[in-house]
């Protein structure tokens, strides 16, 4: 029986929860949701979100369908950003709120009040992580304060942000906008301004370190150049799009990190792709399983290179969608595990003395 159900679409299992009571206590079964998420990792969904509006990106046969899938019951209308994705978990949040969603199950739960930052503009970085040791969620908030950079923490259920003892050493270096990445239990972000290092934040000890980037970037990143983290089959991938050298064409290199030896962390380059579009400052590059997919908004101009064939297409966009023309100019494309975790109840504080579990 679990062997059939570990193969069914999130949504389906959603809606078999209600056959009986055997079946609905799976949803709390840590190990039926790791063998679920483990074969659901072959076939991620690739989500558009726009403030508090998910979309699907399909490709059949070379045409993408882009489909509205929900609109979260989220009271926020202004721009919103999100983590990265962890157990088919995301957060969406902006300077001074943030909601954790499981986009699969629909369900949302607000995370608490956390220390405002010092200009709305000056948005947070937050990013989501899962300790397999005790197997809790536990949201990282980085931000700028008047003493500098700082970092707080929040596991999931708790309901309060803790900062990081300063006895661990606190946040080392600011950190880029982009999205973290997670991988073996642990978060990274790319280190702002200085592309010689990425920090690493591991999520049981919450401690912070830093990890070198491959060792060309410390020569070869120029003005026309992006850096992105991802994940690629288990491991972090660091993603390098810019123009070449030699021909000054667009090309994007994907680094894959080892740490499994004890000689620390290693990086091979293990893909160059060289897409026929031109060079765009507001690319989107996400990875879902044995394809890479390019976004060009302003174009409209999706590219797919397939990581095991080594060949690359052009995707069509149907000629009425209207979706990619309405949400912003870049939007926030992620691939997200098709998913059935609970979203941990957050617990709200309405008095000094007590706590309410909702």
């Amino acid at each position: 029986m679990v062997n059939i159900l570990k193969r069914l679409p999130g949504k389906s299992l959603v809606r078999f929860m209600s056959v009986c009571i055997s079946w609905h206590s799976l949803r709390l079964n840590h190990f039926f949701l790791n063998l679920h998420l483990n074969h659901s990792l072959n076939n991620p969904n690739i989500l558009i979100f726009d403030r508090n509006i998910v979309y699907s990106v399909l490709n059949y046969d070379n045409q993408l369908v882009i489909d509205k899938q929900f609109s979260a019951k989220v009271q926020r209308k202004e721009a919103s950003y999100t983590s990265n994705t962890c157990r088919g978990l995301i957060i969406l949040y902006g300077s001074k709120w943030g909601y954790v969603l499981n986009p699969c199950t629909r369900k949302v739960e607000d995370l608490p009040k956390a220390t405002p930052v010092g200009r709305d503009y000056n948005h947070p970085n937050l990013g989501l992580g899962f300790s397999a040791h005790t197997l809790e969620f536990k949201a990282v908030r980085i931000y700028e304060s008047g003493t500098g950079t700082s970092c707080e923490v929040c596991t999931l259920g708790e309901g309060t942000w803790r900062p990081i003892e300063k006895e661990k050493g606190g946040v080392p270096f600011s950190v880029s906008v982009r999205s973290p990445a997670y991988a073996n239990s642990a978060l990274f972000w790319i280190v702002k301004e200085k592309y010689n290092c990425i920090l690493r934040f591991d999520v049981t000890t919450e401690e912070f370190t830093l990890v070198s980037v491959p060792p060309i970037l410390t020569r070869s990143v120029g003005a026309k150049s992006q850096l992105f983290l991802s994940v690629l089959h288990g491991r972090l991938c660091f993603i390098h799009f810019s123009l070449s050298s030699h021909n000054n064409n667009p090309v994007v290199y994907l680094y894959v990190l080892d740490d499994s030896s004890n000689a620390g962390f290693t990086w091979k380059c293990e893909h160059e792709i060289w897409p026929d579009m031109p060079y765009s400052d507001s690319i989107s590059i996400v990875i879902s399983n044995d394809k890479v997919l390019l976004f060009r908004p302003n174009w409209e101009i999706w590219y797919s290179y397939h990581l095991k064939e080594g060949t690359t297409c052009q995707l069509s966009t149907p000629q009425d969608c209207s979706v990619l023309r309405s949400i912003d100019s870049t939007p926030l494309l992620v691939s997200c595990e098709d998913s059935i975790v609970p979203v941990p109840k957050v617990t709200r504080r309405i008095s000094k003395n007590k706590l309410v579990k909702e």
